[in-house]
């Protein structure tokens, strides 16, 4: 059978995934990851979950086409509403937005334990995200940037050691590790986010709102291009 294949979106999880780890899918929809991850060998077990049954089927259904229904299970809750701390070790969620991803976070307290691994792909407000992890005592390890269908995404993993952190909002914009490279698409995305600021500027200007954060990013933007 042919292998599955995954977008650069989806690719991105590969180097933070722990080789031979328990893993879990959140958010799964066809159950992409935890097939590609089984049959390159990384990991020998998976738990795909999904809040929506549809989706669900549709990992089911790759799930027995690959003949790996021994192997991955699904689960459909609401984040990891379902699953217990025994039962996994890296956690992947994706395909969702920043906001939801601290929810998810945050009603699971069980991932508070340096043994855990999270790999985190917000499709929106990666700021917000970046700051809830560092003030809840989860450390970065690593970040990498994608392009899907026209769309910079950025994946970011994390493991919990308890010590809060306090970082610029630069740096929760766009994350240590990422400026660190200063890659072709870092600039390409911070050339959208300029426009972005701009328009929300000359609009919240125009209502008489204040435009502090906008103007200190897009500040820090343009002296990271020039440098």
């Amino acid at each position: 059978m042919e292998q599955i294949r995954l977008n650069d979106r989806l690719l991105t999880a590969m180097p933070f995934v722990r080789k031979g780890k328990r893993f879990a899918d959140i958010g799964t929809d066809h159950a992409y990851l935890p097939i590609y991850l089984i049959t390159e060998g990384i990991i020998s077990n998976a738990i795909a979950a999904d809040i929506n049954k549809g989706p669900l089927d549709k990992a089911d259904e790759n799930i027995t086409k690959y003949g790996l229904n021994t192997q991955i299970s699904t689960v459909l809750c609401d984040g990891l509403a379902k699953i217990t701390p025994d039962e996994v070790d890296d956690v992947a969620i994706f395909g969702m937005g920043g906001e939801l991803i601290i929810k998810i976070i945050d009603e699971a307290s069980w991932l508070k334990d340096a043994d855990k691994r999270l790999i985190l792909q917000p499709m929106t407000h990666p700021e917000k995200l970046r700051k809830y992890l560092a003030q809840n005592g989860y450390k970065i390890l690593g970040e990498t940037l994608s392009l899907d269908r026209g769309k910079i995404y950025q994946t970011i993993s994390v493991e919990y050691d308890g010590f809060a952190r306090e970082y610029s909002d630069f740096i929760y914009a766009f994350g240590e590790y990422i400026l660190k490279e200063k890659s072709q698409l870092l600039l390409q995305l911070l050339d959208i986010t300029k426009n972005k600021l701009e328009r929300k500027i000359n609009g919240k200007r125009a209502g008489g709102e204040d435009i502090s954060y906008e103007m200190n990013l897009l500040e820090s933007i343009n002296n990271y291009i020039e440098r």
